[in-house]
């Protein structure tokens, strides 16, 4: 079992490309959200929708000493469509969020915001043969620069973080590989040509904090030599292997590296899966595509996770939140429903999590989408939490999209995520056309390789995690110490099992969050003695614990306890550890809160 990890470590340890990192204590956590320098400064990287990877600094530092006119401040995006609402997104947030914010900005003039195009390719033939990647990209990698105001970084990030569509870490060390590479020719070359820039290079030193050629290299031979992973060059054949496990369309020759999920939707096919960079890249372009279809309003049903909220306030004409996802809140729906049909402004979509994270309700999946046909709505689920391992989603929804970063992977060393289109429902011609004008592929092709990989033997570790959730589940439930366990079997579960896959191993998933009776204080305690890996993201395969609240809406803790999210809520996502283990750690984490009750 992983135990605690040393603060500002990535999690898991030792692993490239980590996407979460060590908050061991509830201080730490605090700490973090305050920017308090203990913790800031000891961050070797983080979650990278929030923490922008070291090797993307390095490489947006080099860009903007390259471009930027002085206090101009570097975005970096993988397509000129990314780059653009960026751009886009920066102008028209400006003016909403100044009196907001802290410090303040000044408005952007037209112009302000630019973009720049950088082509990244070897300088030469010698260069082309150090190039590992010469084999796979038919053509120069391009990155995009957005450059503006220093001052308005934070819009910038905010975009960033919504759309999950910055630059892979991956992408970027490639890039910086080339860098290094083409700098050795230059300087291998004759001083009269290095004297000679060339577009796509600079020529000063590499920073220390990206990883060297050797090192990219030897772990290029390890995974290859050993088996877990396959070369580059079949990178498009592993995102086409990857289209048809999530449609459950594996050839009998696939299916020996594991089993697959049956969907049960008539005329699924690979060619309704499309694969996004990150899980939120996955609900911004759906929204997207319904935007194509029309402008209108959407509904966030029930207490989702705090980006796609955002997302459906921020692009387009904005949303309602109905964050008890229950009771009143169908009647509230229905009334929003009816009030935009007899106005002639329907309500484009409902948006729902199932279940919800991280109070863990499953919306009512037949109610909502019978509303949703009554008043022309599309309804899109969001899967990641239940996993279409457990649960069958799509049947019921116009679009299923999931975070493969999760559960998918479960090695917690690659983002991703899809989205599904369901062939049978009205909307399908219309939502295809439109995912054909908006959608763009934008997994850079090594994070497609390590997502093959990792997802090999997804449903076999899914029915492992079950298990082990459960186990977890019912300890909590048991204790006269916790006042509440939010997990789908104990939360709104006759929604949960009318969605529920009927096989042998399909069950309520690894996630769960427990509230205490001693409140704050309890929950320090037990979040302190949990001897297991501590940060953000979920469905890992090793038990990964955090404060959900804090982490997630530390300047809103007002507004998110009144839907039932407390600031002491702690969240547990359960690993593939032995059952015995995990229970002996989750009891002495119990017995390290005190027996006084909360005042």
């Amino acid at each position: 079992m992983l135990s605690q990890v040393p603060l500002g470590e990535c999690v898991p340890p030792n692993t490239r490309h980590a996407v979460s990192v060590s908050l061991p204590l509830w201080d730490d956590n605090v700490d973090y959200e305050k920017g308090e320098p203990r913790v800031l400064d000891r961050m070797s990287g983080g979650y990278p929708r929030f923490f922008i990877a070291k090797v993307i600094q390095a490489l947006a530092e080099r860009l903007r000493e390259r471009f930027a006119m002085p206090n101009e401040a570097p975005m970096l995006f993988p397509s000129q469509a990314c780059a653009k609402r960026c751009a886009a997104f920066i102008y028209d947030q400006a003016p909403k969020q100044r009196d907001a914010a802290l410090p303040t900005y000044t408005l952007p003039k037209p112009g302000q915001v630019r973009i720049v195009e950088y082509a990244v390719e070897p300088i030469n033939r010698r260069a082309a043969a150090l190039d590992a990647m010469s084999t796979v990209l038919d053509e120069p990698v391009v990155i995009y620069c957005v450059l503006f105001p220093e001052d308005l970084f934070s819009l910038a990030k905010q975009y960033w973080q919504h759309t999950g569509n910055g630059i892979s870490a991956r992408l970027a060390e490639y890039c910086m590989h080339i860098e290094r590479v083409n700098e050795q020719c230059e300087l291998d070359a004759s001083p009269r040509y290095r004297a000679g820039a060339r577009r796509g290079t600079i020529s000063e030193a590499v920073s220390p904090v990206v990883s060297a050629g050797a090192d990219l290299e030897a772990d290029t031979y390890l995974e290859e030599r050993f088996g877990r992973n396959v070369d580059a060059k079949y990178a498009a054949a592993m995102k086409s292997v990857l289209r048809r496990r999530i449609a459950g369309a594996l050839t009998e020759d696939e299916q020996r590296h594991g089993a697959q999920v049956e969907r049960g939707v008539a005329g699924l096919s690979p060619d309704n899966v499309y694969l996004t960079a990150t899980g939120m890249s996955a609900v911004f372009y759906a929204h997207q595509a319904l935007l194509q279809m029309r402008l209108g309003k959407s509904v966030c049903f029930g207490f989702s996770y705090t980006d796609t909220l955002k997302i459906l306030k921020k692009f387009g004409p904005g949303a309602y939140f109905l964050g008890n996802g229950e009771g009143d809140d169908y009647t509230e729906l229905e009334r929003i429903l009816e009030q935009h049909t007899q106005a002639g402004d329907p309500i484009l979509a409902i948006f729902t999590e199932c279940p919800s994270n991280p109070l863990l309700k499953t919306s009512d999946l037949p109610r909502l989408r019978a509303l949703a046909d009554r008043h022309g709505a599309a309804l899109v689920v969001d899967e990641t939490i239940g996993s279409f391992a457990n649960i069958d989603a799509l049947s019921w929804a116009d679009v299923v999209v999931s975070s493969l970063t999760k559960v998918f992977s479960g090695d917690s060393n690659v983002m991703g995520g899809s989205i599904v289109l369901n062939p049978t429902c009205a909307l399908y011609t219309s939502l295809s056309s439109a995912m054909a004008a908006v959608f763009e592929d934008l997994m850079w092709c090594e994070d497609a390789i390590f997502l093959e990989r990792n997802s090999r033997d997804f449903m076999r570790r899914v029915a492992e995690i079950n298990r082990n959730a459960l186990a977890v589940a019912e300890l909590l439930q048991h204790s006269a110490k916790v006042a509440r366990v939010a997990y789908p079997k104990f939360t709104t579960p006759e929604n949960y099992r009318q969605i529920m896959r009927p096989t042998a191993d399909a069950g309520y998933g690894s996630l769960l969050s427990v509230m205490f009776v001693g409140g704050e204080k309890a929950a320090r305690q037990f979040y302190d003695s949990l001897l297991c890996c501590k940060g953000p993201s979920l469905g890992t395969n090793f038990t990964l614990a955090s404060p959900y609240t804090i982490l997630a809406h530390f300047d809103e803790l007002e507004w998110a306890a009144q839907y039932g999210v407390d600031a002491d809520l702690v969240r547990i996502s359960v690993g593939l550890e032995p059952r015995a283990e995990l229970m002996a750690m989750f009891q002495t984490a119990l017995d390290a809160i005190s027996d006084e009750r909360k005042i």
